[in-house]
């Protein structure tokens, strides 16, 4: 039986999927991105899964596209082929970017364990929090294959994470940069030996988890519109999801919790 390349399991209402393809640096074909996308698909709709971690087996987090099956085939076919492989889901409507980890409305943690470059890298910036193992590296090499950033991800959210000049640096050079430099530019919250990355990974996803699924959804929806939204639909937005969250039940139990002075136990409604 054919070893899978993405993993998932789920650890306390953390999912964590792991790219595993070691003996390519994790390179992605289109087989893996239709996994990717079936398990995904599962995240969003899984109410138990409360947050997601991306990580690596081996020496890399993600090496990009595999160009022996990616960049040399015809992209619009090789999309129909992959589609046929997702399965048919119903997906609720969301206002958060379509991109592969976006659209999640809940936190993603990239859990950097090695070389993240191409689309590994974009993928880094598609997450809501990066945490880097000693062995991580990221480059946006993309102009030195001749071609721009393949999801957008770099051009659209890097200048957000790193600022406008430092993330045309990269993109422009190609340079693939250490962790201690993508912890001081800001790419990344901390560097940690690669032993610790995962504890360090599944600590940070119990910290960013202890508050209400509705208000962490909300956050995300709010902070990743008002990277598009003008002000006043951004008010707007802002007021209803407030509005709501006021309205649920896990309001009710976080101030009851409040006053008898005990963990909240949420519902998700």
């Amino acid at each position: 039986m054919e070893e899978q390349k993405i993993l998932y399991t789920r650890e306390d209402g953390i999912g964590i999927l792991t790219f595993n393809r070691p003996e390519r640096m994790n390179a992605i074909t289109d087989d893996m991105l239709a996994d990717m996308t079936n398990i995904l698909n599962d995240v969003i709709l899984d109410n138990e899964v409360r947050a997601l971690i991306i990580t690596g087996n081996g020496r890399a987090f993600c090496g990009g596209t595999d160009v022996s099956t990616g960049l040399a085939r015809d992209q619009v076919q090789a999309a129909a082929e992959r589609a046929k492989k997702i399965k048919k889901v119903d997906l609720p409507e969301s206002p958060l970017p379509m991109w592969t980890f976006t659209r999640i409305p809940k936190p993603t943690i990239a859990a950097v364990n090695g070389a993240a470059v191409g689309m590994g890298a974009e993928w880094t910036a598609q997450c809501d929090i990066r945490i880097a193992s000693e062995n991580a590296r990221f480059g946006w090499v993309f102009p030195l294959r001749g071609i721009t950033p393949d999801t957008g991800a770099g051009p659209y959210l890097l200048p957000g994470i790193v600022g406008l000049s430092k993330a045309l640096e990269l993109m422009y050079s190609g340079e693939i940069i250490d962790a201690r430099e993508a912890e001081r530019i800001g790419l990344v919250s901390m560097v940690v030996p690669p032993e610790q990355l995962m504890p360090a990974a599944k600590e940070m996803a119990a910290k960013i988890t202890r508050g209400a699924p509705l208000a962490i959804k909300g956050i995300k929806e709010l902070t990743y519109g008002s990277l598009e939204w003008p002000p006043s639909v951004f008010m707007g937005e802002n007021s209803k999801r407030f509005r709501e969250a006021t309205q649920s039940e896990d309001c009710k139990e976080g101030i009851q919790s409040f006053l008898e002075k005990r963990p909240p136990v949420w519902k998700g409604k």
